[in-house]
């Protein structure tokens, strides 16, 4: 089974792909953690995409493209993977068909989380992650930059660099003008399913599911 996130920056692309792993056990290959995972290497290549993400823009399709390929070749993929928030414009979903069309692989379902802006930098802007586990908290709640996660209690709360306001903002602009268009895109192939996002993670897993399950 083989799956895509579309959706805004916040919108609960990472959150949906958390539940789906744990159901069908298959991978999330999330863009964003890959090109992290560099830059926490501390490496020249990591340094440069700091910059890049810190502004709010995105890395070149060319080298995001060899990331995935890498990644989805490796045997974990073998039965599914879920590519969170990738393509996020009409040229990379082409060179992304063009991969599978290489590897002999079909993308089955595209799933977009329709959120609205005011809420996306809202929720952007108030998230906070642990530094050592998976947490994800918020402002709203009371947490605090460098407060100790409550889960595992080791980790620091911190917020990442392009989840502040200025950033935000660019990231949306970015988002309209480049990936929206992509959507008529899947939703020409048949594989595309609007969903409306909203503050219950839950019910919004549901419909998916239902989604999943009718197609099995």
């Amino acid at each position: 089974m083989n799956i895509l996130f579309l959706g805004a920056p916040g919108c609960g692309k990472g959150t949906q792909s958390k539940i789906l792993i744990k159901e069908y056990k298959i991978p999330q290959i999330s863009t964003g953690d890959l090109l992290r995972e560099e830059i926490k290497a501390g490496s020249s290549l990591g340094k440069e995409l700091q910059d890049i993400m810190s502004s709010g823009k995105f890395v070149s399709d060319e080298l995001v493209l060899s990331l995935v390929s890498k990644k989805i070749t490796q045997d974990e993929c073998k039965s599914g993977f879920i590519l969170d928030g990738y393509p996020r414009n009409i040229s990379q979903a082409e060179s992304l068909d063009a991969l599978f069309l290489e590897k002999n692989i079909s993308l089955e379902y595209v799933f977009l989380i329709d959120v609205p802006f005011e809420t996306l930098i809202k929720r952007c802007t108030g998230r906070l992650l642990c530094n050592n586990c998976d947490y994800i908290g918020n402002m709203d709640r009371g947490e605090k930059i460098d407060d100790k996660c409550d889960k595992c209690e080791k980790g620091i709360l911190y917020q990442r660099e392009d989840d502040k306001e200025e950033t935000v903002k660019n990231r949306l602009n970015v988002y309209q003008e480049q990936t929206a268009p992509i959507i008529e895109f899947y939703q020409s192939k048949g594989i595309l399913h609007k969903m409306t996002g909203g503050n219950d993670p839950a019910e919004l897993s549901s419909k998916i599911a239902s989604v999943l399950k009718a197609g099995q």
